[in-house]
């Protein structure tokens, strides 16, 4: 697959996620009664568990085929940066991993518990947002910036 195409599967990966995103915020947006939160669970659950796979995909792609490499290739001094994305990229799989555990067990009766990862799992997104700042900015650093000359 060449570097076009692989830009393209990224884009399109990127887009699918946040449209999950936004179904996750909306579904934990959700008001529901005190005693009755088991739809609300199910579908927060369903949702979560389709975010989980479109982020394990995407973080792959990224790391794998993607921007990562690339930005090595070019601009090797950034490898830092790139270590630092990469173990973030390894803290969220590992904490959405944990989210959908907790989600899994939580009592439909238990409103604290599940008010508790609900937070966390805002958190996470809110934590991913920041994420992809940094990786749009690590990418317009490394291949965007002008290396001088004439002109």
């Amino acid at each position: 697959m060449d570097h076009k195409d692989i830009q393209q599967q990224v884009l399109i990966e990127q887009a699918t996620l946040a449209h999950i995103v936004s179904a996750l915020r909306t579904t934990l947006g959700w008001k529901v009664r005190e005693y009755d939160f088991s739809r609300k669970l199910s579908s927060l659950l369903f949702v979560c568990e389709s975010f989980q796979r479109h982020l394990k995909r995407l973080l792959r792609l990224e790391q794998s085929e993607g921007y990562m490499a690339e930005v090595l290739d070019s601009r090797p001094e950034l490898s830092d940066e790139v270590r630092g994305l990469r173990r973030q990229h390894t803290e969220f799989r590992k904490k959405l991993r944990e989210i959908l555990a907790r989600l899994r067990a939580v009592a439909h009766t238990d409103l604290a518990g599940f008010t508790q990862i609900s937070t966390e799992l805002e958190m996470l997104l809110d934590a991913l947002d920041e994420h992809h700042r940094k990786e749009a900015s690590l990418l317009q650093e490394a291949l965007l910036r002008d290396e001088g000359g004439e002109g």
